[in-house]
């Protein structure tokens, strides 16, 4: 009998018993499997060898300790999923030490399998050739045949199953692209393969792993875990096990679901934007980054290639494959030529134009109403009210209310005042753009040009109740018309302000020291900016001022939130699009598709 076989099936038994040691835990809860599930099976091989053994080596044992030792690196794996899906963590030293075991007995069962192979077993022994003369592999006929045929494709489809496993977490997988987030780059169900050596893979359910041999720059595509999702033992079972189920399909089920049933964005595909060592801002769809070397902010020249800000600009062949529009090219001249208004703000002109919204107010109050002159009221709006869309949609009712509270002019007038000092301080102060950046100074003037808008709708239904204009009359009066248009234009750009720009991030420390993005971290935003839901953003809107530095300002909803993402979350590079056929080819390397 081969000494190797010997040492290598006593090997497998031993470290089987070692891992199963490792297994015991007295929780009650899930991971409690995972000792009687390797202890037993660990009994079962040592029977089965010991037998083989005993025997001399009876050749009609060896197919049934081959097939329990392909099994054990399988079952073994499962006993440590068990192990760690469990409420009760394990140390990082722990973990190492059962993957460790797990990696050798896997080698040694590996090893046993090869000496215990048909051909190999029999080739050169001359006891073993002669039982498999005597006792002849069967050729199984009938039900027998079928029933047989039917437990090994059950059998490979297990070990397939595993084996994918494997690979899905050490080398490669296989991805779905689920949303239109990277158009052009990537289409709705396009495959990528995703290869994962290199970016340090971990053992499942555990921080142990290979290590990363690689780092990332600007304008690498990555696929990584979503930071949004709570990352904890329940979500990584199910994550583990929604991957085993869709590499099995060839990506056609995906589990990985939420409680409503919709597909879980995780993992993400997007492309890294920001860099450790950089502080960002964007705005008007333009990136900005300073180091502490280089303390301005710079556009980022090679973002520009990247960002697609008007997908209605495709060609029309690609646009076929696209299946939502985020914004049509109306809308997207909308936007520019908002963002042209405000950078050709003049703030003596706004200021000017501010003061005589105020005082024409007052002026027609105390014609109608002059016993009503007082403080300024307190009580005009809600927070509600402060709403972009709900302050014009009342502003034709608005005009009244403020005609017949006492105080109702005044407020108007410190309303729309209200950014006056905050300007003239920053500007006796010496800045050039309010609180030291683009962003800020840029929100600042938005707020101001809706301020302006707003009350000038306000004071043109005043002035036109003044004198006695029918309501037919005042829907055709041009001024008024053009104050509504103006103010459609400024609650789109509201509504879409937040994936056009994004605060500086990571956000100055209280004494205004500039933060950067921590060595071994990235930041990360998808190609499609409109439709991109991406480190830019939380999952939630909430409402804040269009410009905090306005104790008055504007409202609207929000869902930025700026975010990093750890190298640690990060699984690897797509680096094929296999398919559909007629998209083959590796990311990056696009077509142009600009009409």
């Amino acid at each position: 009998m081969s000494r190797k076989l010997i040492i290598a099936s006593a090997a497998t038994v031993v470290l089987c018993v070692l891992f199963s040691l490792f297994q015991i835990h007295f929780v009650g809860d899930i991971s409690i499997l995972a000792f009687p599930l390797s202890f037993f099976f660990s009994i079962l091989l040592l029977l089965i060898n010991t037998k083989f053994f005993l025997k001399g080596g009876n050749v009609r044992f060896a197919g049934i300790m081959l097939k329990f030792n392909e099994y054990v690196p399988f079952v073994m794996l499962m006993a440590f999923v068990f192990r760690k899906a469990g409420a009760t963590k394990t140390s990082w030293g722990y973990d190492l030490a059962t993957v460790i075991i797990w990696v050798i007995l896997t080698a040694t069962s590996i090893c046993t399998c090869f000496f215990l192979s048909e051909k190999r077993l029999c080739k050169n022994n001359p006891v073993f050739q002669a039982q498999r003369e005597e006792h002849p592999l069967q050729k199984h006929k009938g039900i027998k045949k079928v029933l047989i045929e039917i437990v090994s494709w059950i059998d490979a489809f297990i070990q397939a199953a595993f084996t994918v496993a494997l690979l899905n977490i050490f080398v490669f997988q296989l991805y779905e692209i689920p949303s239109e987030s990277m158009v052009p780059e990537f289409l709705v169900k396009d495959r990528v393969l995703v290869f994962k050596t290199f970016s340090g893979p971990k053992f499942p359910m555990s921080d142990v792993g290979l290590p990363c041999f690689r780092s990332y720059d600007r304008g690498d595509i990555v696929v990584f875990r979503n930071p949004h999702y709570e990352n904890n033992q329940q979500s990584e079972v199910k994550n583990f096990v929604s991957s085993l189920v869709y590499m099995l399909t060839f990506t056609q089920v995906n589990l990985n679901v939420n409680e409503d049933g919709s597909q879980k964005a995780d993992p993400l595909v997007k492309r890294v934007t920001g860099v450790p060592g950089e502080q960002l801002m964007m705005q008007d769809g333009v990136l900005y980054s300073r180091t502490a070397a280089s303390p301005d902010f710079k556009p980022v020249l090679e973002d520009a290639a990247w960002a697609e800000w008007n997908v209605s600009a495709l060609s029309e062949d690609f646009l076929k494959n696209v299946e939502t529009i985020p914004i049509t090219g109306e809308m997207y001249d909308v936007l520019l030529a908002v963002e042209d208004a405000r950078r050709r703000m003049s703030y003596a002109d706004a200021m000017a134009e501010s003061r005589r919204i105020a005082d024409r107010f007052l002026e027609i109050r105390d014609l109608v109403n002059p016993t009503l002159a007082g403080e300024a009221a307190d009580d005009i709006l809600s927070k509600n009210d402060y709403y972009i869309t709900n302050l014009f949609n009342k502003a034709d009712s608005l005009y009244l209310k403020l005609l017949s509270v006492e105080g109702g002019a005044e407020w108007l007038a410190e309303f729309i005042t209200s950014w006056i000092p905050v300007y003239e301080s920053s500007l006796a102060a010496g800045n050039s753009e309010i609180n030291g950046n683009l962003y800020d100074e840029s929100m600042f003037r938005f707020n101001v040009m809706i301020k302006n808008c707003l009350g000038g709708l306000i004071l043109r239904n005043a002035e036109l109740s003044l004198e006695g204009r029918s309501a037919s009359d005042r829907n055709v009066d041009a001024t008024r018309i053009g104050l509504l248009q103006e103010a459609n234009r400024y609650v789109l750009y509201a509504v879409l302000n937040e994936s056009r720009n994004m605060p500086v991030f990571p956000a100055n420390d209280e004494n205004g020291n500039p933060q950067y993005i921590p060595e071994g971290n990235y930041f990360m935003m998808g190609d499609n900016r409109f439709n991109s839901l991406d480190m830019r953003h939380s999952y939630e809107q909430k409402m804040i001022p269009v410009s905090e530095f306005d104790t008055e300002a504007i409202y609207y909803k929000s869902n930025i939130e700026p975010r990093y993402v750890s190298k640690d979350r990060i699984l690897g590079s797509p680096n094929l699009r296999f398919l559909p056929l007629s998209r083959f080819g590796i990311p990056g390397q696009t077509a142009e598709v600009k009409n």
